[in-house]
C-alpha cells in the first residue's frame, strides 16, 4: 500500500526526505551533538565526568589537610601607652578630721535643728540653750554701760570706772554668745548625743562634727599584698553614688599590726573631696597604683612563653607563620607585661598559646584583640588576616 503510493507521488516523498534531513541537521548544528549519541560517545563522556569528580575532590582533600594544619590562635596587637599595676581593694569612707562639739556653758538645750548627716556650713548655729538669764545679764551690762559714760563725760567718775563698765558688758555679751554652738568649719553633723529640754554641762559631748574638705578611706589588705603597698602612694577611689567619677589621694597611714581572722592591714588614705560629695559611711572600691610608667611597649601576661626558661612570645608574621621571639620584661603583674624590647608596637603576639604551637607553625588567626577594648568588642579578622 505504501509502496504504490510513494511510486505514485514520488516527488513529494523525495520533498518529505529532503526536509527531514534539513531538520535533523539544523538540530545537530545547534546543539554541537547528534542527538543520538553512540554506546562508545556515552562511555568517554561518563569517564570524561568521573576524571573531573575525582579531581575536584582531591583538591577539597588538599586544602582541608592544609587547612587542619594551621593551629588556631587568638593575637593581641601589641600596645604603647600608660602602663599601670594596681592592687584593688574594698573600703569605707570617714571625715578626714572630727572635732567634738561642745558648750562652754551649762545650761537646758533650747534647739537642735541638725541631724545625723546633715550638712552645716562654718559659722552656722548647730544648736542654743535656753537664753533667758544670759540675754538678762547682758541688757544690765549694756544699761550699767551707757549710765558711766554719761557719768564719765560730765567728770563724775573716774576712767578706772568705766573700763570696769565696759569690762563687764562684754563679759555679758561673751557668755550670752556662749549659748549658741556654731560650725567651727564646713561638715556634716555625726554622733549627735543631746536632745531639745536635756540639761548639759561643758563636759558633755552633743555631736561630732565632722571635716569634709578632706576624707580618708580605710581599707584592709591580705598578707600576701602587704609588700606591695607603701605611704605616697596614688589611690584612686569610686563609689556607687558617683558612678564614673575618680576620687583621687595618696596612702596617708599603714598599720604595723595584722588584725583579726582576715589576717588583713588596715591601710588609710587621705582623699581630696571636692564639693563635699563624699560623706563618711559610703562604700568605696579602691585602686592603689603599685606600678606606673608611661609611654610603655606591654602585652598581655598570658601571651608569655617560659618553657624554654626564658621569655619569649609568638609573633604571627608574614603569610601567618608563627616565630618564638625572646623579648626582655621589665614589669609583670598578672594581667600584663611591661617589654622593654625583642618585640615591636602594633606586631600581633599569640596569647593562651596552644599545644599545637611551634616555631615556624603556620596559624590561623580567630580574633585580634586590642588594649582597651572589652572582651564583646574585640575585633574580629577572617582566616587570611584581613578584617
Amino acid at each position: 500500500m505504501v509502496y504504490k503510493w510513494i511510486k505514485r507521488n514520488k516527488l513529494v516523498f523525495i520533498v518529505l526526505v529532503l526536509a527531514g534531513a534539513g531538520i535533523l541537521l539544523a538540530v545537530t548544528s545547534k546543539f554541537g551533538k547528534p542527538l543520538f549519541s553512540t554506546s562508545k560517545e556515552r562511555l568517554l563522556s561518563s569517564i570524561k565526568r568521573e576524571k573531573k569528580i575525582k579531581e575536584l575532590r582531591k583538591k577539597s582533600d588538599k586544602e582541608s589537610q592544609l587547612r587542619e594544619e594551621e593551629v588556631p590562635v587568638n593575637v593581641f596587637r601589641v600596645a604603647r601607652g600608660t602602663f599601670q599595676d594596681t592592687l584593688s581593694a574594698m573600703g569605707t569612707v570617714k571625715g578626714g578630721s572630727e572635732i567634738e562639739l561642745r558648750f562652754q556653758v551649762a545650761g537646758m538645750v533650747k534647739s537642735f535643728d541638725f541631724r545625723e548627716g546633715d550638712k552645716v556650713s562654718k559659722g552656722e548655729v548647730i544648736a542654743r540653750l535656753d537664753q533667758n538669764d544670759a540675754l538678762l545679764k547682758l541688757k544690765q551690762a549694756q544699761i550699767e554701760l551707757e549710765e558711766y559714760e554719761k557719768l564719765y563725760s560730765i567728770g563724775a567718775i573716774v576712767k578706772s570706772k568705766l573700763e570696769q563698765a565696759r569690762l563687764a558688758a562684754r563679759l555679758a555679751s561673751s557668755e550670752f554668745e556662749k549659748t549658741y554652738l556654731r560650725a567651727a568649719r564646713d561638715g556634716i553633723i555625726g554622733d549627735k548625743n543631746a536632745e531639745v529640754g536635756e540639761f548639759i554641762t561643758p563636759n558633755v559631748k552633743i555631736a561630732t562634727l565632722v571635716n569634709l574638705e578632706n576624707v580618708v578611706v580605710e581599707l584592709g589588705i591580705i598578707e600576701k599584698e602587704i609588700d606591695r603597698v607603701f605611704l605616697g602612694q596614688k589611690v584612686t577611689v569610686n563609689v556607687d553614688t558617683y558612678p564614673g567619677i575618680d576620687f583621687t589621694g595618696r596612702v596617708s597611714n599603714i598599720s604595723p599590726l595584722i588584725a583579726g581572722k582576715s589576717k588583713t592591714l588596715t591601710v588609710k588614705a587621705n582623699l581630696d573631696n571636692p564639693g563635699g560629695l563624699l560623706l563618711p559611711g559610703m562604700f568605696a572600691r579602691i585602686k592603689i597604683s603599685v606600678f606606673e610608667k608611661e609611654n610603655a611597649l606591654f602585652i598581655p601576661s598570658d601571651s608569655l612563653d617560659r618553657s624554654t626558661g626564658e621569655f619569649r612570645v609568638f609573633v604571627v608574621g608574614e603569610n601567618n607563620v608563627a616565630y618564638a621571639q625572646p623579648v626582655e620584661v621589665a614589669y609583670l603583674s598578672s594581667d600584663y607585661a611591661q617589654i622593654a624590647g625583642g618585640i615591636e608596637e602594633d606586631e600581633l603576639v599569640v596569647v593562651e598559646k596552644p599545644e599545637a604551637l611551634a616555631d615556624g607553625k603556620k596559624v590561623r588567626i580567630i580574633e585580634v584583640k586590642e588594649y582597651g577594648e572589652p572582651e564583646e568588642e574585640v575585633s574580629m579578622i577572617g582566616e587570611e588576616g584581613e578584617e
